[in-house]
């Protein structure tokens, strides 16, 4: 199934209530490849951003599914919420997400949980306008802004916070995903936006400048992860488990397998140049985490920052958004260390 295919799911309204229903009509109308077999299931990744997804693409095309004995083929469902919307209603058995729609889709009354992690860290710029010297600049100015609850969303109200700021100090834009966020920027529609890695260095070449590096502050944060349900669990706890495992030998593989893992980038999503996924790699290639455990206190500091706006939030604990028991079985069978043991 092609990516572009994929793609096109973005125009269709996500709604929970008749996601699943919507998404089974699409999928069916999807033709398989010459010569090859629908998949039984799809695995949801949920940004368009090599920073973001290209763990999912190498699991894929590297033949990390099949190897665990999962038939399974990616589709694209832009954000994060979307994703969690789909898991919901049984549109796909996992996703990807970032922990703050996975809080939010628990607290609303889904019965999720985070299977394991890629990336525990917040690493996201602030850039914009060269007119932009200083953050405190940013006030009243306009912003590119992604869908409340991604993690572009919470990476945005995190360092207005940094710098005493709010979302009512500046004139927030919902655009969308990243390439639309950096696009409306560089024509000059809008002034700032908030981005990974590759959206960064897209935006500087396109005259954009960094104003706040994130990244460096290494914050505590729930990134990438692959959610399932909790039914899922309950009725297919091997299948969970084939798929923690696959993706903790897809992080290994690529930590060790550069040019695959930059031509598989670049199957997947539009770059300026090799080079581009090269930089985007060699960042990501450092905040992937090895043994894929979730990070509880990230989770803890977004409960934090949740309960000001949603009250539940302040009652629930980190470890009732995370189900443990799979990735504990990659440690204590010696799956991790037998991998890393072989550099």
């Amino acid at each position: 199934m092609t990516r572009a295919r994929f793609r096109a799911k973005k125009e269709v309204s996500m709604k929970s209530s008749a996601t699943g229903a919507v998404l089974v009509l699409l999928l069916a109308a999807i033709p398989a490849l010459p010569g090859s077999a629908q998949a039984t299931s799809y695995v949801a990744y949920i940004s368009d951003s090599p920073a973001a997804s290209s763990v999912y693409w190498v699991t894929k095309d590297a033949g990390f599914f099949k190897k665990h004995g999962l038939d399974f083929d990616l589709i694209f469902i832009d954000g994060s919420t979307r994703g969690i919307q789909t898991l919901i209603s049984g549109g796909v058995p996992f996703t990807s997400a970032v922990g703050t729609s996975v809080i939010n889709g628990k607290l609303a009354g889904g019965d999720i949980a985070i299977i394991n992690s890629l990336t525990n860290t917040l690493p996201y710029y602030v850039f914009g306008k060269p007119e932009i010297k200083s953050p405190e600049d940013l006030k009243g100015r306009s912003a590119a802004m992604h869908i409340p609850g991604t993690a572009a969303d919470f990476a945005l109200r995190l360092a207005l916070k940094g710098i005493g700021l709010s979302l009512k100090d500046i004139k927030g834009v919902t655009v969308g995903g990243a390439p639309a966020r950096v696009a409306a920027v560089a024509s000059g529609q809008l002034d700032f936006t908030v981005g990974t890695e590759g959206e960064k260095i897209r935006g500087e070449t396109l005259g954009l400048k960094v104003v706040i590096d994130m990244a460096k502050l290494n914050i505590p944060f729930q990134f990438t992860c692959t959610v399932s349900t909790r039914r899922m669990i309950r009725d297919n706890p091997d299948m969970v488990q084939r798929m923690v495992k696959a993706m903790a030998e897809t992080v290994h593989y690529y930590k060790n397998h550069k040019d695959p893992a930059v031509r598989i980038m670049q199957k997947y999503a539009r770059g300026p140049s090799r080079t581009f996924f090269e930089e985007v790699y060699d960042s990501n290639k450092e905040l992937l985490v090895e043994d894929t455990y979730p990070t509880l206190e990230g989770l803890k500091t977004t409960l934090e920052i949740q309960a000001s706006l949603d009250p539940k939030a302040a009652k629930a604990k980190a470890e009732d958004f995370v189900d443990l028991r799979f990735v504990d079985e990659l440690k204590t069978s010696g799956f991790i260390e037998k991998l890393y043991s072989k550099r």
